[in-house]
Parts: C-alpha cells; sequence; structure tokens
C-alpha cells in the first residue's frame, strides 16, 4: 500500500497560490487523499514538504530561471544525486520508489502514474498499458550498484527529459557506483532507414496468438516508417537463458535494434536488459501490453527514435542534448545520395538553415549529378542558400570529414540569423566554369525544375 508520511513538525504550509508546480502538488495530494494515488510501493513523502520545494520552483520561474523539468512531479529511489539533480532541474520529488519495484512479472499501467508525471524503479516491468518505458545504458544514471534504471513515464519524450536531467557520474557513489562516460562517437540518430532485428516464425510461435500478433505488427509499422526488417533466430527449442542472451547480442552486432516481447521469458525484454548491456524501451500499444526494442550500449537515442516512430511522442533535441552542428547542402541532403555518409556515423537532422547572400551554388560537371557551394566572389553574385543542418558528435564530425570524397571539404557558412556553422562546401577551383544554380536558392529545388523541364522538352521533340 502507500505510505503516507506526515510530521506536525514541518515548516509552515505555504499560501495556496496559482503557480503551476504548487497547484499540481495540491492536486496530486487531493486525489492521493481520495485513493486515486500511483501503483503501491511508492512511500510518499511528507505533503508540506513537497509543498515547500513547489513553490521554491516556482519562485525560480519567476525569477527567469529556465527548467527543463519544471512542474514535472516524480517519484524516484532516495539516492542523493537522483534527487538533488531532479531538483535543479524545476522537478518535485513527490515520493520515493522502494528498491526492487517492480517485482518480477508486474505490470506497469497508466495508473501506476496517476498524477505523477515518472517514476524510477530499478527492475524493468514485464509489461505496460499506457505507459512508456525508458531504460539508459547502464551507468550513465547514478545508482549505488551496477543495477538498470527504468524511467516510466506517460511518453517517450517526458521519460527522455528526466533521464537526461539525471545522467551523469556521481562521484560520491563509492566503491559500489557504476559510472560511465558517452564516448566521443556516440550516435544521435536512429537514422531514416534503421535495420531492426525482429523474431522469426519459430520463435513467434512458441508465443501466444495475441502476443505473437502485436510483435508482427509493430515489424510492419516499422517497415513502413522505413526501417529495414530482418528475421533472426533468437532461441532454439528447449533453449536456455544463455542461448537466447547470446543470439540477442550476436544480432544488435549486425543491426540498430531487436525487436522484443516483454514479458519474463528467457526471450523477453525485461529479462535480456538485465543481463546484457544495453539501452532498451517498453512500448505500449494502444490498450494492450507493449513490445520492447533493445540496442547497443550508448545507442540510446536509436531505441528512443524508434519509439518515436510507433508512439509519435518525440523529444525535440537527442539523448544526449550535445554534439557539432553542421550545414548539408546538395547530395548530402536528405533523400539524396550522400545523405546516408551522415546517417553511417549517427548525425542527427535538427531543421532548415538559410545562409547570408555571400555563397553561390554551383553544378559540378564530373560524375553524378553533384552541386557544390562556394564563397561569392562579388556582394552581387551570390544569393541565400538553403540547407539542411546536422548535429553530430565530434568524434562522428571527423570520421565523416576524413571519407569526404574531393572536391567537397569542410569550411565554415554565415547564417541568416547572424550565426555561423561549420557547413560541406566545395573547392572553388573545381567550381570553376560550373553552370551557377544560385537563383534556385536549393538543390532540390533545381531538381524539381529539371524533372518538370525535361519532359517538356522531350515532348516537343517527338
Amino acid at each position: 500500500m502507500n505510505l503516507f508520511l506526515f510530521d506536525d513538525d514541518t515548516v509552515p504550509l505555504p499560501p495556496i497560490t496559482t503557480s503551476q508546480a504548487v497547484q499540481r502538488v495540491l492536486s496530486v495530494f487531493d486525489a492521493l487523499s481520495r485513493g486515486l494515488g500511483p501503483a503501491p510501493l511508492v512511500r510518499l513523502r511528507c505533503r508540506e514538504d513537497v509543498l515547500v520545494e513547489a513553490k521554491v520552483v516556482d519562485e525560480r520561474v519567476r525569477s527567469g530561471e529556465r527548467l527543463p523539468l519544471v512542474g514535472t512531479l516524480v517519484a524516484a529511489p532516495d539516492h542523493p544525486a537522483v534527487v538533488g539533480r531532479l531538483a535543479r532541474a524545476g522537478a518535485v520529488v513527490a515520493g520515493h520508489t522502494v528498491p526492487g519495484t517492480p517485482s518480477p512479472g508486474s505490470e506497469a499501467r497508466l495508473e501506476t502514474l496517476s498524477k505523477l508525471d515518472a517514476l524510477l524503479v530499478t527492475e524493468p516491468p514485464a509489461g505496460c498499458r499506457g505507459v512508456v518505458g525508458f531504460v539508459p545504458t547502464r551507468g550513465l544514471l547514478p545508482t549505488s550498484d551496477c543495477g538498470v534504471t527504468t524511467v516510466l513515464a506517460r511518453d517517450a519524450s517526458v521519460a527522455q527529459q528526466v533521464a537526461a536531467a539525471i545522467t551523469g557520474p556521481d562521484s560520491r557513489s563509492g566503491p559500489r557506483g557504476f559510472s560511465r562516460y558517452w564516448p566521443d562517437s556516440v550516435r544521435l540518430s536512429a537514422g531514416q532507414h534503421p535495420r531492426i532485428a525482429v523474431p522469426d516464425a519459430d520463435f513467434l510461435a512458441g508465443l501466444p496468438v495475441v502476443e505473437a500478433a502485436r510483435l508482427r505488427a509493430t515489424a510492419t509499422t516499422l517497415r513502413v516508417a522505413g526501417a529495414s526488417t530482418t528475421e533472426v533466430a533468437l532461441s532454439a527449442s528447449g533453449s536456455g537463458p544463455d542461448v537466447c542472451r547470446r543470439r540477442a547480442a550476436h544480432a544488435l552486432q549486425h543491426h540498430d535494434a531487436v525487436l522484443l516481447p516483454l514479458g519474463t521469458g528467457a526471450c523477453s525484454l525485461s529479462r535480456l536488459v538485465t543481463r546484457l548491456d544495453t539501452a532498451a524501451m517498453l512500448v505500449p500499444l494502444r490498450h494492450e501490453s507493449g513490445i520492447g526494442l533493445l540496442a547497443k550500449p550508448f545507442d540510446d537515442q536509436v531505441v528512443l527514435d524508434l519509439a518515436g516512430l510507433l508512439t509519435g511522442s518525440q523529444a525535440s533535441g537527442p539523448y544526449p542534448d550535445v554534439g557539432v552542428r553542421l550545414v548539408a547542402f546538395g547530395s548530402f541532403l536528405r533523400g539524396q545520395p550522400r545523405a546516408v555518409e551522415l546517417e553511417r556515423v549517427g548525425a542527427r537532422f535538427t531543421g532548415f538553415a538559410t545562409t547570408t547572400r555571400q555563397y553561390r551554388l554551383v553544378l559540378l560537371e564530373d560524375g553524378p549529378p553533384e552541386a557544390g557551394v562556394v564563397p561569392a566572389s562579388g556582394p552581387t553574385d551570390g544569393g541565400p542558400l538553403l540547407g539542411e543542418e546536422w548535429l553530430l558528435a565530434p568524434a562522428a564530425l571527423g570520421e565523416f570529414v576524413a571519407h569526404l570524397p574531393a572536391p567537397m571539404r569542410l569550411g565554415t557558412v554565415e547564417l541568416a540569423d547572424g550565426t555561423s556553422s561549420l557547413a560541406v562546401l566545395c573547392d572553388p577551383a573545381a567550381a570553376d566554369g560550373g553552370l551557377d544554380l544560385t537563383r534556385w536558392e536549393c538543390w532540390r529545388a533545381y531538381l524539381r525544375h529539371l524533372s518538370a523541364v525535361r519532359p517538356a522538352a522531350a515532348r516537343a521533340g517527338s
């Protein structure tokens, strides 16, 4: 049952205001008093203490602070680093989850998050109904041992924001602590065509009919969204958990993620995520229990992107929200032949960018159709060019530049918004004599022009 802790010797109750965090806390404790609270094994904190902290959050907002988790109500383990980082991000810790919950075989339901926005638990549930579960790579979140932490939330965006707020090594964790840093080559996107390993027919035949149908339907949804799927054998008849673990690990070597059932079986995500070094998502499907997605360690954003495809919830920035900005033009735009070179290193498309009028777009004659961007020679020779912004990890940028084909090179462009950015430019010598495409402002616009002109020319010549 829920354990309510009240103490008459607490800080006086702050005055009721119309502020966001305070009103959320009042609503939660009012609902809890009527028996509409979160699932069992959440130990609520003293109401007055929580209200005082909520008022502090509101005062910080009024003073101009920008808090990523402002007004977010969380139940988390009673771990100093976790609680402190949540508070600094603007969250209000309404209670503490009891270590070891949820118990094996339990299911996370939307009722678990009645009034609360997120729960941090130390064991992944065996199922989920209306609740997303994000399991970051082991060691990214501070814990007192080498276990995994699952962030349960109403959607993947909230789960990612809560995880991001507490990510980072904990110097106070002691000898039993386990901390890791993001690698310089971390992938920031699943790309437009992620490779997904899906269970083969023999594996699905051993599952309940509804569960097998759920996995097939999810694989179809991912294919429609652009993913490529490959059937893999995860287990053989009578095989034990070690066989499944080895086969899942092998599948991850050649794929971006593995699609798995939830539950408590040897090949369920709930079991494998505690036995493999991975990142994972538990994704609900409508009103039924969900499915699981498993990825390599530090490929957390890969499973978050895939969850976004399935649920429609996606945070605005990647996890981790760091990297180097790069503007691409020509055949490096999405859908063009060389965009795969950006996706190969885990680059993330973040939007469009327009340059100042100091650049020219030039058609290069050699090889397949290609365009290069070069500085304009005079104030009237250039024009604004439309490119795409990508975000890359530092080592990923180095790998991308190392494989840039001539005459492309890395340079800097001035953007119309007053900022500057690294960009894929062209050697001016290679662009001499090339057809000037600046008036089209974008490589795609020129290609659309060609698609309209060529059929018309063919008709005129017939």
